[in-house]
């Protein structure tokens, strides 16, 4: 793999980066407090073609790579990354209509995600159900003449804007795990509520979906092992989150910078410091190595598809690590001006404590990997 970027994926990434500072940066603290709607700014996303960049020109995507996607939510996460948990919610969704959906799944379904007219939801977590999805008890009962869904869903992350729902649950035929199509249009059938505060990412809704003999229309099933799907699907979102945990990260060390060159302390700025520098220098190193890394789970989703569950979980532990960590250190450089609400880095340091959990804790991330050196 050339590890650098090609003269247009950097074209691409500075472009990106332009839309996230003139148009993601001014609405990144109404997105957070829930002051500006999260659906209607990624439907403003769709119309921009930011939801379908990997999806065909023939559904009305740009047939992008999944790595110059990657690109996108991390020029996003530097200014809210909850953002970018919404959108690897919407991502699962668009890569399993691709993978495993026929023909006529697609024309309906992708068409709507590209443009942002429709947002997707993937629904996983139950009660009993996490990291161990062989725990879902959620049902579809197929075997009737009008199959129906029955199960509740928790931790959906887009539930309440979401109108494409791929639901995780048993077929009543077979036993077997496996993924259905659902359209959120009835709410006497397709129950959501709100889910509990949370910690960071707040501007990603995290509901919970109550599915209530949930007609299932003909053709609704994913083709393919269920388990083979579930397990593609959180490898889409842990590179995606991988992504944007060095975004974040790159956004706090920013402050960081500007901070230290600015702030004066004993008649000099406290960048020149070795106790600054130092932590600044340790910062770029581990930012800019898990960097490496995401865009390595990025590169082999496109191009070494046998190795991409073992580096989106590589990438996903380290990545979410050093933005824990940094994002703190960001803070202990700015000093009291680094806690208040009104600085991003406050915002930050939640957030990244959440992407040590989100889809798959860095304990499972240890587990995939152990699994893939096959000891």
């Amino acid at each position: 793999m050339n590890t650098f970027l090609s003269s247009s994926q950097e074209a691409l990434k500075e472009q990106y980066e332009k839309y996230a500072a003139e148009e993601i940066q001014p609405a990144a603290k109404d997105l957070e407090q829930g002051k500006t709607s999260l659906k209607e700014f990624l439907q403003k996303l769709g119309q921009t073609g930011f939801l379908g960049l990997t999806i065909a020109k023939e559904y009305g995507g740009a047939s992008g790579s999944f790595l110059e996607q990657s690109l996108f939510v991390e020029a996003a996460s530097e200014y809210e990354a909850g953002l970018g948990l919404s959108l690897s919610a919407h991502f699962q969704v668009v890569e399993l209509l691709k993978r495993y959906g026929d023909d006529r799944q697609k024309s309906r379904y992708l068409p709507l995600l590209a443009r942002g007219e429709a947002v997707g939801a993937f629904c996983l977590n139950e009660e009993k159900a996490g990291s161990d999805y062989s725990l879902i008890e959620s049902e579809a009962s197929t075997k009737k003449e009008s199959p129906k869904l029955n199960g509740k869903k928790l931790w959906v992350v887009n539930g309440n804007i979401a109108t494409v729902l791929v639901v995780a649950a048993k077929d009543e035929e077979t036993g077997k795990l496996a993924l259905w199509l659902v359209d959120a249009n009835d709410s006497k059938t397709v129950k959501v509520t709100a889910g509990p505060k949370k910690l960071g990412l707040r501007s990603a809704s995290t509901d919970q979906i109550e599915f209530i003999d949930a007609k299932l229309a003909e053709g609704s099933k994913l083709e393919g092992d269920g388990k083979e799907q579930i397990e593609f699907a959180l490898d889409v979102a842990k590179t995606i989150l991988a992504m944007a945990s060095i975004g974040m990260s790159q956004g706090a060390m920013k402050l960081a910078v500007e901070h230290a060159k600015t702030r004066q302390q004993f008649g000099k700025n406290i960048g020149a410091f070795q106790g600054i520098q130092w932590k600044l220098a340790d910062m770029s190193a581990d930012v800019s190595a898990a960097r490496m890394l995401a865009l390595r789970a990025a590169w082999a989703f496109d191009e070494s598809k046998e190795e991409f569950r073992k580096f989106a979980a590589m990438a996903k532990l380290l990545s979410s690590k050093a933005a824990r960590l940094h994002t703190g250190e960001a803070i202990q450089v700015m000093g009291a001006s680094g806690i208040v609400e009104d600085c991003p880095t406050e915002r930050f340091y939640r957030d990244a404590k959440m992407m040590e959990i989100c889809q798959g804790t860095s304990e499972l991330q240890k587990v995939v990997i152990a699994e893939e050196l096959k000891v």
